[in-house]
């Protein structure tokens, strides 16, 4: 890990563990979930599928249009998997909303992650 990217990672590390905390609340599963989350993010600074531009540290990663199609189908993913899961989670389970959002939310960013992961790799 580079010095050079210490508020990267840092806002990262905080994203990772607010997302966690969101989904597992304050618990060890949500201690395990931070790491998870945080490895996808330095595999992506340092995995060589986005141009890495030093002068930005908090945006170090400069996307090009393979990546950006990438982005694209990932977030379109996402959106899908995310309403289908809100509306199967109240349908099938008989949960309230509030109860269904996190979880939707949840399955949104892994699916965001993991095609978006699963697009660039696989050029």
């Amino acid at each position: 890990m580079s010095k050079s990217f210490g508020p990267y990672y840092a806002s990262r590390a905080l994203l990772s563990a607010a997302f966690s905390m969101l989904v597992f609340g304050l618990s060890w599963k949500a201690l395990v979930m931070a790491g998870v989350v945080f490895a996808l993010f330095l595999v992506y600074l340092h995995s060589g599928w986005f141009g890495v531009d030093p002068s930005n540290p908090l945006f170090p990663l400069r996307r090009d249009e393979r990546a950006r199609e990438a982005q694209r189908k990932a977030l379109v993913a996402a959106t899908l998997a995310g309403a289908m899961g809100f509306v199967a989670i109240t349908a099938i389970a008989s949960a309230s909303t509030a109860a269904a959002a996190p979880l939707a939310i949840s399955v949104a960013v892994l699916v965001y992650f993991a095609s978006q992961f699963l697009l660039l790799a696989g050029t």
